[in-house]
């Protein structure tokens, strides 16, 4: 009987300490999901490089769209042929967006490069007219906010992680193409911007 115990209480010991390895692992494969998520790393789950992000469409015509901004306004990408049109895919949830934001709100408010028909609209992806409105007043941001509630623009252009930026030639071609915000990334799509120019 003894033994029965024994043997027993060592199953519920290896079953016990089974279960709580478990346990840490999924929590561990949660807190490695979301870190995924939120990086915006843009890395599909299905697929990754070639014709599944938006860096396939380098080098092809821009896809057109229109939408509303939150102000009610229209925003229609042909309406801005001969301009250089800087696009950013973003999300009020998305961390590394929140990063990216101020250069945005940067961009879009440099007189210079208004001057040589810049422009900069922020596209948020599938959230309410109010949270995009109260984020926006929160953190003090000016700049055009096009509204795509049902995610199809973000799907034209293959959007598979934010921030995505994708700057557009004077000519409604696509040039660059940014995924995700880094150290580096403001450099770098001011130089994208300045080549696109012309400079």
């Amino acid at each position: 009987m003894r033994y029965i115990l024994q043997q027993l209480h060592l199953a519920l010991r290896f079953y016990h300490v089974h279960a709580l390895l478990e346990k840490r692992a999924v929590q561990k494969l949660t807190r490695i999901a979301l870190t995924i998520l939120a990086l915006g790393l843009g890395v599909s789950l299905t697929a990754c490089g070639g014709d599944s992000d938006t860096t396939s469409l380098v080098g092809k015509a821009a896809p057109d769209f229109a939408l509303k901004s939150v102000d009610g306004q229209d925003c229609k990408l042909s309406d801005q042929k001969g301009k250089v049109v800087i696009l950013d895919f973003w999300a009020t949830w998305c961390p590394p967006c929140r990063q990216s934001l101020p250069h945005v709100q940067s961009v879009s408010q440099d007189k210079a490069l208004a001057a040589k028909n810049v422009v900069a609209w922020a596209v948020n992806q599938q959230e309410s007219d109010d949270d995009v409105k109260k984020f926006l007043q929160d953190n003090h941001y000016t700049f055009e906010v096009a509204l795509d509630a049902s995610g199809s623009v973000g799907s034209s252009y293959k959007v598979t992680g934010m921030p995505t930026t994708v700057i557009i030639g004077t000519d409604g071609v696509i040039k660059n193409v940014f995924i995700g915000f880094g150290d580096d990334s403001a450099k770098q799509i001011d130089d994208a911007i300045q080549q696109a120019i012309g400079n």
